[in-house]
């Protein structure tokens, strides 16, 4: 039997277009990864030089513009609202991705089953911060999934976030930095004031910007132990 794993975010939210639940009905199927996965890399029609996973993908932008960048690689993407979803589809079918698949669900029921060093990589850009004391152990930053990320990343792999949030910034890097798998090297404020170049541009990070809320952007480096 399956552990219980209690899940708080959002399944849906306004109802649904007619595109988005055309592209939920016809093309979700082709993207989906299967509830029993042991092998990342069969997951995709070519062989990937490196795999990343991206956990509450929101509207899907940052995943999108990282699998168009690099075509090479394989992504996956992990969303239980089912909007996002949709919306991330149709930057697959506007952009003709085939180097994406998708999680509809809470990632925490997958990843147990993944081998060991199988990702180059994790994206969380700008979950929930859960900013109440009582809520604190809904936030994604904890004791218990920074080791499954230690895990599942390779040697030199990063974890890659985003927060606008006071409070979700300082547990993200008082989370991190009590954690010996993982490091962050910084000799600026601009280091994690100003976004990385490379790093897509999201709706949300956009609409936190134009209300005055400041983004930090944080690059941790998987270590060897």
């Amino acid at each position: 039997m399956e552990a219980f794993i209690p899940f708080y975010g959002r399944r849906k939210g306004r109802p649904l277009r007619n595109t988005a639940r055309r592209l939920l009905e016809e093309d979700l199927p082709k993207y989906l990864i299967p509830k029993s996965l042991h092998n990342l890399t069969s997951l995709f029609s070519h062989q990937p030089e490196k795999i990343f996973l991206e956990i509450g993908f929101g509207g899907g932008e940052h995943l999108a513009k990282e699998a168009k960048n690099a075509p090479q690689n394989g992504y996956i993407g992990a969303e239980p609202f089912l909007n996002g979803v949709g919306s991330l589809l149709k930057h697959c079918s506007d952009k003709k991705l085939d180097n994406v698949r998708i999680w509809p669900d809470d990632i925490r029921l997958q990843l147990a089953a993944w081998p060991i060093a199988s990702l180059d990589g994790i994206f969380i850009m700008f979950p929930d911060p859960w900013p109440k004391s009582r809520h604190a152990s809904r936030r994604i930053i904890n004791k218990e999934n920074l080791a499954e990320f230690a895990r599942l990343i390779k040697e030199g792999g990063e974890l890659r976030m985003a927060s606008d949030h006071a409070s979700a910034k300082n547990w993200i890097l008082s989370g991190i930095m009590a954690n010996p798998h993982f490091s962050w090297s910084v000799e600026h404020p601009d280091d994690w004031r100003v976004k990385p170049i490379q790093w897509p541009e999201t709706r949300y990070m956009k609409k936190a910007i134009e209300e005055g809320r400041k983004p930090a952007w944080f690059k941790f480096k998987r270590l060897s132990i």
